[in-house]
């Protein structure tokens, strides 16, 4: 038992150290951009200490264990000696752990339940996982939506619903997503998204923004072909003043967009199909990186040609081959597999062909 003492002590000494250097010289943890993170890195900071200790409690009794009870030599073939049970010690490693583990899921239910009371109420905010972007809808501000970043104020209260819808394009069909994850690092808020999940079991996180800036958001479940691209730097933390200048402008922007897609189809389709979280597209006013900007349409179309990877006859035709089969011609820059393939049974064709007429005509004019 003394020697088991002597373990614990210098394990729990090396142990501190360790973590010391470990949280003290190497900046392991992002800065604290929310009421969240503030509750919670100290959880985690606790965590790494009791880890490390455990840790060099375990190295010292097995680099004493491998250096007094060495093979002496050749000849050396004496067996251990015998031992028997111990009954304290069995006690005390096995009530160790469990105050441990009752501490920390105490203090972490504790943390856990402080997150929800203070953040929620507040702005509400549809989170929408797509292959590979986020879409943004402020249901609390007329249900507009964004794909070019979350906008928030700073010190407000927001409440994230986080889906993978059943998007439904203008004709009524639908395609169901692969499971997703929002995750901010600065916030300390990490929500996955279960696909065709609606209604009030929807994936539900609370932050409160305290410090102003950009930050990058990322999916943390693997989602498909494109998940590696899925990470933008398009969280916005503004001050007040800031976020009702960019909500009025956005709220203009969406009725605007509202009333030119009413009057054109392919634009509708554009939208409800989510193509501007994947793509740039000046007449749209998307822009998304992870696909090709589609105003170049036309430059591929006759590089495809050129390469016989195409039998379009028009850029209308290359366009719709593009959606029905991505993968038969691959802009430069881009690998296969980055483009869903199911958008030609998800979309009907009238949605194709209004989609591909609306994105020729911009490609050209």
């Amino acid at each position: 038992m003394k020697r088991i003492t002597q373990f614990v002590a210098a394990g729990t000494v090396l142990g501190i150290l360790l973590s010391l250097v470990f949280i003290n010289i190497v900046n392991w943890f992002p800065v604290e951009g929310s009421q969240q993170s503030k509750n919670q890195f100290p959880l985690f900071i606790a965590l790494t200490y009791i880890s490390f200790v455990i840790l060099a409690v375990v190295l010292v009794a097995m680099g004493y264990s491998l250096w007094k009870f060495r093979q002496r030599g050749p000849s050396d073939l004496r067996d251990g000696d015998p031992t028997h049970g111990n009954t304290l010690l069995e006690i005390v490693w096995t009530l160790i752990p469990l105050v441990i583990v009752a501490v920390f899921g105490i203090w972490a239910a504790i943390v856990l339940d402080d997150n929800e009371a203070q953040a929620k109420g507040g702005r509400v905010i549809t989170v929408i996982g797509y292959s590979f972007n986020f879409e943004y809808r402020y249901d609390s501000d007329g249900r507009f939506t964004r794909n070019d970043g979350l906008y928030v104020p700073v010190g407000e209260s927001i409440t994230l619903h986080m889906i993978t819808p059943l998007y439904e394009p203008a004709s009524g069909n639908k395609k169901l997503e692969v499971i997703h994850s929002f995750w901010v690092p600065e916030w300390g808020v990490k929500q996955d998204a279960t696909p065709g999940v609606s209604g009030k079991k929807v994936g539900t996180t609370w932050v409160t923004p305290t410090r102003i800036g950009t930050y990058e958001v990322q999916c943390a479940e693997l989602c498909g072909s494109g998940h590696g691209t899925m990470k933008f730097k398009n969280i916005h933390v503004l001050s007040k003043p800031d976020f009702e200048k960019w909500l009025a402008g956005a709220k203009k922007e969406a009725a605007e967009a509202q009333d030119e897609a009413q009057s054109n189809p392919g634009q509708a389709v554009f939208n409800s199909a989510g193509c501007g979280g994947c793509h740039t597209f000046a007449p749209a006013k998307s822009s998304g990186t992870t696909g090709p900007d589609l105003a170049k349409a036309q430059a591929d179309f006759e590089r495809a040609k050129a390469k016989g990877e195409t039998k379009a006859s028009d850029l209308a035709g290359f366009i719709k081959e593009s959606i029905v089969k991505p993968n038969d011609y691959v802009a430069e820059g881009y690998s296969p597999g980055i483009m869903p393939s199911s958008y030609g049974t998800n979309l009907s064709d009238k949605d194709i062909e209004n989609l591909a007429a609306y994105l020729a005509k911009g490609a050209s004019g």
